[in-house]
């Protein structure tokens, strides 16, 4: 199978590694049936050869389009971002995302359907720090629903372990001692965090994302849309919030981290739709 040739074609080889694995295996079905004899005198067989060959044809046609759907959808964010690349996934880490996902029935999922990324902070997790109460994604609202915190958990322990050469959002991590780009007090850099752009909280909420492979779900969480360097200190107060309402911080940075979240929802989201659709069932 010949794939599309954008961003790197290996990694996207191995992110679309499921809808590639379906393709081939009906491609596998398909030279098994061809291998059938075509030519025979009772009707019934060739009947039923036929039927089984637009059969297959069917199934090759809807595995290949997601394929083709699963590499534009990655291809899409490597572009995006061409100095980042996802990173990898290890069984273990999938492994404990699934058991999370298992948990979850049919009624939960839909359930979900009432919330939203405005609510992500049903999940109880407080109100946040003294003049950040007035935000939505501080005020606690009516509904305490920890349907999806076992998904969330899962996803908050599996974070994956990222080099410090590194770019995020093409940037590498600030220099520890350096400036504090967050702030204007003089505070220096003493620490690096690996951040969510979109607090995985919120997430969990967004529009069919509940929908998504234990993997793919790993991956959207993870990808180069949604993480970036902050220092310790800008990080430590979010308190599971985002970086966009950091109190005390510098105005002008507030507002580069607004931008900057508002690109990575509208990334995700379409990533996410795009992923749906590649995901066969």
């Amino acid at each position: 199978m010949t794939l599309p040739a954008p961003a790197n074609a290996d990694d996207l080889e191995e992110l679309c590694a499921g809808p590639i694995a379906e393709a081939k295996r009906i491609a596998g079905l398909i030279k098994a049936h061809n291998a059938k004899p075509r030519v025979s005198s009772n009707r019934a067989y060739v009947s039923a050869y036929n039927a089984e060959a637009r059969s297959l044809n069917a199934q090759q046609a809807q595995a290949l389009s997601r394929v083709r759907q699963c590499v534009s959808a990655f291809s899409k964010v490597v572009r995006g971002h061409p100095l980042s690349s996802f990173p990898k996934p290890t069984p273990g880490q999938i492994s404990k995302v699934s058991s999370a996902v298992q948990k979850l029935t049919d009624a939960d999922k839909r359930a979900m359907g009432n919330f939203g990324p405005k609510t992500y902070d049903f999940l109880d997790y407080g109100p946040g720090k003294k003049g950040m109460t007035t935000r939505v994604d501080r005020n606690p609202p009516r509904y305490r629903q920890p349907i999806v915190n076992p998904v969330y958990k899962a996803l908050d322990e599996t974070r994956p372990t990222v080099p410090r050469t590194s770019y995020l959002q093409g940037k590498l991590p600030p220099r520890i001692g350096a400036p504090d780009d967050a702030y204007t007090n003089g505070r220096r850099v003493t620490g690096v965090a690996f951040d969510h752009i979109v607090p995985l909280r919120r997430l969990v909420t967004m529009r069919d994302f509940l929908k998504l492979t234990p993997e793919n779900m790993w991956l959207v969480a993870n990808s180069p849309s949604n993480t970036q360097w902050l220092s310790k200190t800008a990080n430590g107060s979010k308190l599971s919030g985002s970086s966009a309402f950091i109190s005390g911080a510098d105005p002008r940075w507030l507002a580069e981290q607004a931008k900057i979240r508002e690109r990575a929802e509208s990334e995700i989201q379409d990533l996410i739709n795009a992923l749906v659709k590649t995901q066969k069932g």
